[in-house]
This record gives C-alpha cells, sequence and structure tokens, in this order.
C-alpha cells in the first residue's frame, strides 16, 4: 500500500485548514446572538422540486458546454464564477471581525490578490477563505440528517459523472484550461507552491482536490455544530481519515486517473456521524 507522506501531510493541512476555519466561524454565529439573522434554517420545508431539478440540469449543462468549448466564454464563465465562490465565502468569514465597509474591502482584496499574483499558494489561500465561509452558512441553514442525505446523493452523482458519463472531467479539464480551479493544487514538492497557475498539470507534479470534495463534508460538520462542537470535531477527525482513504486510492491506482474524491470522504464523514451520535 503505498502513501505519499509528504503529499498527504499537504493535503491534510489544507483540507484540516478549511474544518478548522468553518467551525470557528460557526461557533462566532452561534455565539453572536445579533449574528441570527444572517443564519436561516431551511431545514423544515426543504424539498427538491421540479423546477430545482431543471435549474441544476441547465447548470450542469451549462457547465459541460463551456468545458467542453474552452473559449473566451468557458474563460470568462469559470473565471467569473470562482471569483464569486471566493468573494462571498471570504466576505462572510471577514464580517465576523471586521465591520462591512472593511469586510466587504478584505474580500475584494483577496480576489484581486488571486488574480494579480496567480500562484498555487494565493489560489489555496483564497480557496480557503472562500469555502470554510460558504460551507459554514449552509451548515449552519440545515439539519444534519439532510447534510447526510446530500453528501449520499451528491456522492452518487460524483460516482456517474467521473465514471460513467465522464462530465465531470471534462469539466474539470475546461477549469483548469480556463486557469480557474474550484479546489486545492496540492504539489509533489513545497516548492510548487510557488509556481503560477498555469504551470499546472494534474498527475504529473500537482494533484487537485474539488472544492464539492472539501464543502461538502464541512456543511455535515457544522450543522452538527448547532448541537454539539465535540460531535463536530469527530465528524471532522473522520472526514480527514476519509481524506486518506480517497488518498490511498488514489496513489495506489496502476493507471493514474483522475477519480471520484467524495464518496470515501462522504462515507467517513457520515460513519463519523453515527459514532458522533452515540456520545
Amino acid at each position: 500500500m503505498k502513501l505519499a507522506r509528504s503529499l498527504f501531510v499537504k493535503e491534510a493541512i489544507l483540507f484540516g485548514a478549511v474544518q478548522a476555519l468553518g467551525l470557528w466561524t460557526a461557533f462566532r454565529f452561534l455565539t453572536k446572538p445579533e449574528l441570527g439573522h444572517l443564519v436561516q434554517d431551511v431545514s423544515a420545508d426543504f424539498h427538491f422540486t421540479l423546477t430545482d431539478f431543471f435549474i441544476l440540469a441547465v447548470f450542469i449543462f451549462l457547465f459541460i458546454f463551456l468545458a467542453v468549448k474552452r473559449g473566451k466564454a468557458s474563460r470568462f464563465f469559470f473565471r467569473g464564477f470562482l471569483w464569486l465562490i471566493i468573494f462571498s465565502g471570504a466576505q462572510i468569514v471577514f464580517s465576523l471581525f471586521l465591520r462591512p465597509p472593511f469586510a466587504l474591502l478584505a474580500s475584494l482584496a483577496v480576489v484581486v490578490s488571486m488574480t494579480v499574483i496567480p500562484r498555487v499558494a494565493v489560489l489555496n489561500i483564497a480557496v480557503i477563505f472562500g469555502l470554510a465561509g460558504i460551507g459554514a452558512i449552509l451548515g449552519l441553514s440545515i439539519k444534519p440528517i439532510i447534510a447526510v442525505w446530500i453528501l449520499a446523493i451528491l456522492s452518487l452523482y460524483d460516482i456517474v459523472a467521473v465514471y460513467w458519463t465522464k462530465h465531470m472531467v471534462k469539466m474539470a479539464e475546461g477549469m483548469i484550461a480556463s486557469r480557474a480551479i474550484f479546489g486545492f493544487i496540492i504539489p509533489n514538492k513545497f516548492s510548487g507552491f510557488k509556481e503560477k497557475i498555469s504551470a499546472v498539470q494534474p498527475g504529473v507534479d500537482f494533484m487537485i482536490l474539488g472544492s464539492g470534495d472539501i464543502a461538502l463534508p464541512l456543511v455535515l460538520v457544522v450543522s452538527i455544530a448547532r448541537v454539539s462542537f465535540v460531535q463536530a470535531f469527530i465528524v471532522a477527525g473522520f472526514s480527514i481519515l476519509g481524506l486518506l482513504v480517497t488518498h490511498l486510492i488514489f496513489m495506489n491506482q496502476k493507471i493514474r486517473r483522475p477519480m471520484a474524491a467524495l464518496p470515501p470522504i462522504a462515507a467517513l464523514s457520515i460513519i463519523g456521524y453515527l459514532v458522533a451520535s452515540l456520545i
């Protein structure tokens, strides 16, 4: 069983940073009553309608179409979407300790830095802020059982999209070509953090962990934080074990190919939820 220890340590640090910052964000929201109006529990009337399915289908089709086309429209769309995710999530985090104008400026600074300094380390830091903020808000808005169902359903979707239809692979290739990578870029060597985004070639000297594989476990962790932070830390620990399983599966492929990373992480996170529920 092959374990690339240095590579996994980098994965775990980046993944853990999102979990930690997301939990801190949730803690601040839960302990500051004046922020309660910013988080609405939507679990009571949570349901997936035919309209929701249609919107999701159109959105996925748009992603696939632009990924295959790979023109100026593709680059503009993917970069714009990435900037929006980073800006929105960072603003959630910064709003907890900065006044609104300064939180806005700090969020803009993160996006501008990511654009002006297109280096691996800068993108990873921006992704930490973006996913921690969005994951925390989503987690605080739903009950744990809903988060479990979301993880289970999207894990199944991930398997179909990577191994059967393979449109997730096309989408990833399109995003990489547009230099708008939705997730962490993890280099084999520490010097790789200084590389330009344009130099990133997955499977050679870099590994990419998608944003969904990072943020979705956080949604479950934060949803449990409403009940118990001890239980939330247990689930976060299990999600990192899931990351280790994903790493081992990826590294021990006979032929290195893109893989569905979410299912192992989601499975261990859900197991962690079941274990934590017994405490």
